[in-house]
């Protein structure tokens, strides 16, 4: 089982999602979240990059894009 942290709009929710062999992005893709307003992703606090494989028992934080001025 994955847990996965979602914080990229105005409301931060958690979802679990069944293990598979995938990347970040796949999941991502998965889970409804477009690549573009991902700006970071934490597996167990590690920074990860999208293609990165994940493995079981895990915890993803999927963080936005950051702007401002």
């Amino acid at each position: 089982m994955i847990k996965v942290i979602i914080a990229v709009d105005e409301n931060q929710r958690t979802v679990q999602a069944d293990y598979k062999d995938m990347t970040i992005l796949e999941l991502a893709e998965e889970l409804g979240i477009q690549k573009y307003i991902i700006g970071a992703v934490l597996v167990d606090g590690v920074p990860k990059k999208l293609h990165e494989k994940i493995n079981d028992n895990t915890e993803v934080y999927v963080l936005p894009v950051l702007s401002g001025g």
